[in-house]
């Protein structure tokens, strides 16, 4: 307590002694008691801090108390109740003091309450000289004005519900739909047939579930995955009464089925060290938070910010003495993508009809917008629609064909398709369907997809000719997109035959389904465009300066006529499409298998299909597209 005395001075005696105050003892013993007081309260301070810092402990701070013991736990369960990540804890001018044995001083206290912010107020510390030393009254007000000795403070969270990822249209892809949080009791509660049933229903792996339980703390809840309610429903039966098998009810944010978009819109589980840094400060450990794809990479604009209050409750009663802390959380703000949802739809649809793993990508032409990408037949977790690095085949006949005419040749420029053709040692032959026809033009070799046609100018292109020509439909750059998507590389030719391979789409060459997606749309709108997936948050634009008139003109042609007469007349009868197939060879496990590629246009929409293991790119890849684009005009 402040404390003003008033003492007048009547001699000249007086004056010269200088005037004091008779219970301080003194002016220099009244500053001994400020330094004194005042030094214990300073490392009382820094011991709080270090007891609310992540892993540490009360002890030290304890210590520094006339009650180490009791206050020691009334610090730390203060420290618990709240979630305090951290505290600073600020030693406010210096002690006052009422005698030569008890000295205050206000203390400025910020604690961060994890997962809803900064909570600040000013308590008061009491230092009482014992035994000539000094001591921290240990009182729960030290801790937090009102506490005393019974009562406590009582934290409540709220999260605001977590918004939408939207389409094109505005539609909802997400919504916040019922989920169950299955898990096991800690110890060791489960039995081996509960583990194997997580394994068999969920892909779980029962045997690091169990590990974790064991070395879980008593009385936990060990979270295995979370699922749809209607997935569990179907589940209760066989899993609900087996030996330590635990359910949380909630909700999270989700597509309106298990696979729709999934490679995109991605997945959310309870947090992890990991996704617990990327979900932000305002993120708890407990929080469903974005683990994969938009929903990992926007994390903190979806979820938005949590609200949270913390009350000052009778230690007797249970009830709330007042509210001491109060913070209005905000909403997230949703996310809109470049998505067309009917599109997606009829992706998945057609993906669904492939025996063989396949990824589809479509996009706007004109602007790079994305307007689907799926995988299938069933979803896995890596997007090879965005990420596969996969030799493109003869579908790179686009680029090779912009690089021939760029070096003076034209459709009619005369290309003879042999059985096979020689460079420096290394034998080039066709796929096995076609047949060498002899004497024919480039306009024929792109329609037949020669290789050996194609292959046989090599010579008329300086070793970075097909670098060059790549870089004019957008590939070998860094695509940025929201999400990790894979630009391709046309790396320079170490030799000829490695130029040759490259002129094929085979050797060092690769690109990802959304790629060469953006090839065919280079040829549609005559202009290389960035991918979007995300308006404002994915860069938009030209990828590359304008291919030349000509070249767009003869490109065009080609893959018209390839539809009209080629190697895509699987595709005739779908409208204006125009298209390109491919075959892919690649080595795996020592045998020599073959990816199905086809990739086109119609209208503003360019596509590319993806056929891993495809016998050709007309067999497999073009009746998946065919069925797509039978789904929309």
């Amino acid at each position: 307590m402040k404390r003003t005395t008033a003492i007048v001075c009547l001699s000249s005696l007086l004056i010269t002694a200088g005037c004091s105050d008779s219970k301080s003892g003194g002016g220099k013993s009244g500053n001994d008691e400020q330094k004194a007081s005042g030094a214990v309260i300073k490392q009382f301070a820094d011991a709080w801090v270090k007891a609310w810092a992540p892993d540490g402990k009360p002890d030290a701070a304890g210590a520094l108390t006339d009650n180490p013991t009791v206050f020691a736990k009334r610090l730390d369960d203060t420290d618990t109740a709240l979630v305090a990540s951290t505290v600073t804890v600020t030693p406010q001018g210096d002690p006052k003091c009422s005698d030569a044995n008890n000295c205050t001083q206000e203390l400025a206290v910020e604690a961060q309450l994890r997962g809803i912010g900064a909570m600040k107020w000013t308590s008061t510390a009491t230092a009482v000289k014992t035994a000539d030393a000094w001591k921290i009254k240990a009182s729960g007000d030290t801790i937090y004005p009102g506490l005393g000795d019974t009562n406590y403070l009582k934290r409540v969270r709220a999260l605001p519900a977590r918004a939408s990822i939207l389409d094109r249209n505005g539609v909802a892809l997400t919504a916040n739909r019922p989920v169950v949080i299955v898990g096991v009791a800690s110890g060791a509660v489960a039995t081996p047939a509960t583990y194997a049933a997580f394994t068999k229903y969920l892909q779980v792996d029962g045997t690091k579930l169990a590990a974790r339980a064991k070395a879980a703390p008593a009385g936990q809840f060990v979270d295995a995955i979370t699922i749809r309610a209607e997935q569990w429903e179907a589940l209760r039966p066989t899993m609900g009464k087996l030996p330590g098998v635990l359910t949380m009810g909630g909700t999270q944010s989700l597509p309106p089925t298990a696979t729709f978009a999934k490679n995109l819109i991605g997945t959310m589980k309870t947090a992890t060290a990991d996704t617990l840094k990327n979900a932000g400060p305002a993120a708890s450990a407990q929080d469903q938070v974005g683990t994969t794809g938009l929903q990992y990479a926007f994390q903190q604009q979806l979820a938005g910010t949590p609200g949270g209050t913390v009350t000052l409750r009778d230690g007797k009663t249970k009830l709330t003495i007042k509210t001491v802390f109060s913070q209005k959380g905000t909403a997230g703000k949703p996310v809109k993508t470049t998505l067309d949802t009917a599109m997606q739809k009829s992706a998945e649809a057609a993906l669904a009809t492939s025996k063989l793993p396949a990824s589809l990508v479509a996009v706007q032409a004109s602007t790079g917008q994305i307007l689907a990408a799926a995988n299938g037949p069933t979803v896995a977790s890596y997007n090879r629609a965005f990420q596969g690095q996969y030799a493109p085949g003869s579908t790179f006949k686009i680029v090779t064909s912009a690089a021939l005419i760029g070096s003076g040749e034209t459709g009619a420029t005369a290309l003879p398709c042999t059985n096979t053709i020689n460079v420096f040692g290394k034998t080039f032959k066709n796929y096995d369907g076609l047949a060498a026809y002899g004497a024919g033009t480039m306009q024929k070799a792109f329609n037949e997809s020669c290789n050996t046609a194609f292959i046989s100018q090599h010579a008329r292109l300086p070793k970075d000719g097909m670098t060059k020509a790549a870089a004019m439909f957008g590939i070998g750059r860094d695509l940025n997109l929201s999400i990790n998507a894979y630009g391709g590389q046309v790396p320079l030719p170490k030799d000829d035959v490695a130029e040759a391979a490259s002129m094929i789409g085979q050797g060092t060459v690769t690109a990802s389904p959304l790629a060469i997606s953006l090839v065919a749309a280079t040829v549609d709108h005559g202009t290389a465009m960035k991918p979007v997936l995300v308006p404002g948050k994915d860069a938009a634009g030209a990828a590359a300066s304008p291919l030349p008139a000509a070249t767009v003109a003869a490109l065009r042609t080609f893959m018209r006529t390839t539809v009209t007469g080629g190697t895509a007349k699987v595709l005739a009868g779908n409208g204006a499409v125009a298209a390109k197939t491919g075959t892919a060879e690649l080595v795996s496990g020592g045998k020599v298998i073959t990816n199905a590629w086809m990739a086109g246009y119609r209208g503003d929409v360019a596509f590319a299909v993806i056929v891993e293991g495809g016998e050709s790119g007309s067999h497999t890849a073009g009746p998946i597209l065919k069925t797509f684009l039978s789904s929309f005009k």
